[in-house]
């Protein structure tokens, strides 16, 4: 999963308490943390192109081994599943592609909105 959110107790230094803070990741990097209590954010500057980039990289390079442990636990399974997965793989490649590129889009443009609003404060 390129993104994910988790949530965590952190001493917020706008509030100066302990609050819970949103945490968002981006390929198991923080790229932005927020205090749910007041809304004060912290945004990290990453390459979301590059972090892409690398998330498809490692899915595609790790594939053979994934299929290879999939071959020891239940091979019978395997061959009778392989006619069919070599035929939706494209698709389902192209539609995760196609997913992922329009979340970093998204997360690219979020970020400059984000900090053209902070310029304009």
């Amino acid at each position: 999963m390129l993104f994910h959110d988790e949530e965590a107790m952190l001493f917020c230094m706008h509030c100066q308490k302990e609050t819970l803070h949103d945490i968002q990741y981006m390929n198991e990097i923080i790229s932005s943390i927020e205090c749910e209590e007041c809304h004060n954010q912290m945004s990290i500057d990453i390459d979301a192109m590059e972090q892409f980039y690398s998330y498809l990289y490692e899915r595609l390079v790790s594939k053979p081994g994934r299929l290879t442990e999939e071959a020891r636990k239940d091979f019978s399974k395997f061959l009778a599943s392989m006619p069919m997965r070599i035929i939706s793989k494209p698709m389902r490649f192209t539609s995760e592609y196609n997913q992922l590129n329009k979340e970093v889009k998204d997360y690219v443009s979020k970020v400059k909105s984000d900090e053209e609003e902070q310029e304009n404060e």
